[in-house]
């Protein structure tokens, strides 16, 4: 607190910007670093940082591969405060930060930054700009890592908030089949976090309820309904209702279908 009330946030800037235009990696690692820990549960600083165009840098920074890293991490940091999450959402980066070859660590901070953006509605648009429907998607058919699929499906449930992104999602086919396939994950936060997305999904939409009972979900949901956490029970039986309801009906209030993850 003591430094960033000293000038070290705007000292820590002006050493960021000289690092960026030398293009010199390890500097801006350590500059984006050392800013990243002034602004940890640290309001104050995060908002020098955005008064003094920390912004600008990261875009520039986010531009080359071997600066994702340090850019993400702070990103996700500065994602947390309301003021900049429209700031960051509106910013020409917001495509990098969806990576399809990036470590895990990237990936994971780029997901919780855009979990964090995606929670206000006047990002979404931008958002779906950016393809962030197939970028998640893609995150979720790699079978070879699953250690962003939480934050994949939170992000997914934050934009089905909004009927366009919820519309892109449902035309996209292999994304249903992702979530679908989801309710027969071993973790059970994932089979929740599935059934609160692809609840909100079909709801009120007949069309997605079709294509995700040809996906052949009855069984995991029956499963769910009896196997699983007193919360997983109730998310498989909601689903399960909503498939029996005739079409004529109202969709069922979802209620608290929602999910969070902890911020930093």
């Amino acid at each position: 607190m003591y430094m960033g009330a000293n000038g070290f946030v705007e000292a820590l800037l002006r050493f960021l910007n000289s690092a960026v235009r030398e293009a010199n990696v390890l500097a801006q690692e350590s500059g984006a670093m050392a800013l990243f820990n002034l602004a940890v549960n640290n309001n104050r600083n995060k908002e020098t940082m955005l008064a003094s165009g920390v912004i600008s840098l990261l875009e520039e920074m986010i531009s080359y591969p071997s600066s994702h890293g340090p850019a993400a991490a702070l990103y996700l940091n500065l994602s947390c405060l309301e003021e900049a999450k429209p700031l960051i959402g509106a910013s020409p980066a917001v495509p990098q930060l969806l990576q399809a070859n990036a470590e895990t660590q990237y990936k994971l901070d780029a997901l919780h930054a855009l979990y964090n953006l995606s929670s206000i509605p006047s990002n979404i648009p931008n958002l779906l700009s950016a393809s962030i429907i197939s970028g998640l998607q893609s995150l979720l058919a790699d079978s070879g890592e699953h250690s962003w699929t939480e934050k994949c499906i939170a992000v997914l449930i934050n934009l089905a908030s909004s009927n366009s992104a919820k519309d892109e999602m449902i035309s996209n086919t292999k994304l249903i089949s992702a979530l679908a396939a989801l309710l027969e994950a071993e973790q059970p936060i994932e089979q929740e976090q599935a059934v609160s997305c692809l609840f909100m999904l079909c709801n009120g939409n007949e069309k997605c309820s079709q294509m995700v009972l040809r996906e052949g979900v009855i069984p995991a949901l029956v499963s769910m309904s009896v196997n699983r956490t007193s919360r997983g029970k109730e998310k498989a039986q909601k689903l399960l209702m909503l498939f029996r309801e005739p079409r004529q009906k109202r969709p069922i209030t979802s209620g608290g279908e929602g999910t969070t993850l902890q911020t930093k």
